[in-house]
């Protein structure tokens, strides 16, 4: 086999690199055709028709089990949201005014912490 060369720079290379040490172009394999005729052909010839039958049996129930969810979960949420815009707020609760010689404090902490990886 010849030496490998980049194709931008001809500098030589290595079968492991990724990119051109000098230019930094990137490198691609060339791997070879695969020829059709060598293919392996999966053999459906040796199954029953009755195997046949039951997956696409199969594979029409799970379609047809994934349309029905899929339109319940659709019904499920117009309807939620049907309710939520029918229904009306409560009435705001009188606000209570609190004495005068009351005072509120609040202290707030904040802690920042900074995770590197």
């Amino acid at each position: 086999m010849d030496s490998l060369k980049c194709g931008r720079c001809n500098a030589l290379r290595e079968t492991t690199d990724n990119f051109c040490r000098r230019c930094g172009h990137q490198l691609t394999v060339n791997l070879p055709a695969v020829r059709e005729e060598t293919m392996p052909v999966p053999a459906v010839k040796g199954l029953p028709p009755s195997v046949i039958g039951s997956v696409a049996v199969l594979a029409v129930g799970t379609g047809l089990e994934w349309l029905a969810r899929r339109m319940a979960g659709n019904a499920a949420r117009a309807a939620g949201r049907a309710l939520v815009s029918t229904e009306r707020a409560p009435p705001p609760a009188p606000r209570q005014v609190q004495p005068p010689d009351v005072t509120i404090d609040e202290v707030v902490y904040v802690r920042k912490v900074q995770v590197r990886r």
